[in-house]
């Protein structure tokens, strides 16, 4: 039988983010294999339908509209309970992706309706918090708000799966109660051909196409231009670390109206400091695989990670990785071995890491090469989409 799935995520396309291109991947995936698939998401725009077929399959947008916020999890709720009770029945099974806040609606809908649903988690915290001698670098919560998330997090235990990107959150779900039966580790995948080493003489053709120097070493950052994503620490890195000619290059965009934004802090450090001949900000790229291809390497500095998809596609890449080595980045980023680790939230150390890959090319080589095998091993795409489908076949 054609096994109907309804898929929730607070955004979707066009909105770009890790969530939201996993989310894509996904049901894209399911599509493939034969499920019935739909989509349940905020509606950020009236330029975007109501209702529309992205992928050869329909996508629902609700109300209340408005941009991409942090809130936007919280203020679609009783919207989205409401469109899963006059929709659910048609499925078998819910998914609802990053399930902070749209959990709430997803799980209890699926309890009026019977139906079974997935919980797939993408931050550290959500369940129970800072997990003792965790690595995710989440920081602890105060008692109140641990007493202000409890009902929550009481209503996301009881979801009939919980899947989970990072080994962090794996053990923090186990760990806050979770029945080790209903908690699967399912990291985010990498398309191993699109994100692939560059051919001979490729990497000057895309750098002149992307008006980037041949003849200088490019750093990339590619993310949020978010504080928790080290976008200031990385800066002030760039500022004291001795880098000759290097060009640092930051592909992804603002977080305009978000108390994290570093897109107009870090535009202002850059000024403030006479950067501006060796630092470039791009903006939001619908494909990052050029960038990739035409770099030298990439820094993920994040103060927390669930999992790193950015460290991920750039290791398929054949790019040395510089990381901060927190959450999910731990699992794959090995010091040394396939990639360089500073310490998180410390400038200094990043610097030294960046100083020490750009001064070597034959250790830029070697780790490239190793990060390019442990991408293949652990992130194929179509390898973890099917352990996916697998686990939405058992729900």
């Amino acid at each position: 039988m054609k096994r109907r799935v309804l898929i929730i995520s607070t955004y979707y396309h066009p909105v770009i983010g890790g969530v939201e291109i996993h989310a894509r991947q996904l049901v894209q995936h399911l599509h493939a294999r034969g499920f019935s698939v739909e989509v349940v998401t905020k509606r950020t725009s009236l330029e975007h339908p109501a209702t529309e077929t992205v992928d050869e399959v329909v996508v629902h947008r609700i109300g209340p509209i408005g941009e991409r916020r942090a809130s936007g999890k919280w203020v679609i709720l009783p919207t989205l309970f409401a469109t899963l009770l006059r929709l659910g029945s048609r499925f078998d099974v819910l998914v609802c992706v990053d399930y902070r806040g749209i959990g709430i609606a997803a799980i209890a809908a699926a309890a009026v309706l019977r139906k079974p649903v997935i919980a797939q988690g993408e931050v550290a915290g959500v369940l129970a918090g800072a997990v003792d001698g965790s690595n995710s670098g989440v920081p602890p919560e105060s008692d109140t708000t641990k007493i202000l998330k409890a009902p929550a997090r009481l209503i996301y235990k009881r979801a009939d799966a919980v899947a989970c990107i990072g080994r962090d959150l794996e053990t923090e779900a186990i760990r806050a109660g979770v029945a080790k039966a209903r908690v699967h580790y399912l990291p985010h995948g990498v398309d191993m051909e699109r994100f692939r080493p560059a051919q001979p003489g490729e990497r000057d053709d895309l750098r002149r196409q992307l008006g980037w120097p041949t003849d200088r070493s490019v750093v990339l950052f590619v993310g949020r231009l978010s504080v928790e994503k080290g976008v200031l620490d990385l800066l002030e890195a760039w500022r004291v670390a001795k880098r000759g000619t290097a060009l640092l290059v930051l592909v992804g965009p603002d977080m305009t109206g978000h108390p994290w934004d570093a897109g107009m802090p870090g535009r202002t450090f850059v000024s403030a400091h006479h950067l501006t001949e060796s630092v470039r900000f791009v903006g939001a790229a619908t494909d990052p695989a050029p960038y990739y291809r035409a770099a030298d390497l990439l820094v993920q500095p994040s103060h927390f990670e669930a999992l790193g998809n950015t460290a991920i596609e750039a290791m398929a890449s054949g790019l040395p990785v510089v990381s901060s080595g927190v959450g999910g980045l731990g699992d794959f980023c090995l010091d040394g071995i396939n990639a360089l680790l500073h310490l998180p939230r410390s400038p200094e150390s990043l610097a030294r890491a960046i100083e020490t890959l750009l001064a070597d090319t034959a250790l830029r080589t070697r780790l490239g090469e190793a990060a390019r095998r442990s991408a293949v091993e652990q992130f194929e795409i179509n390898a973890l989409m099917d352990r996916y489908a697998s686990l939405v076949e058992a729900v």
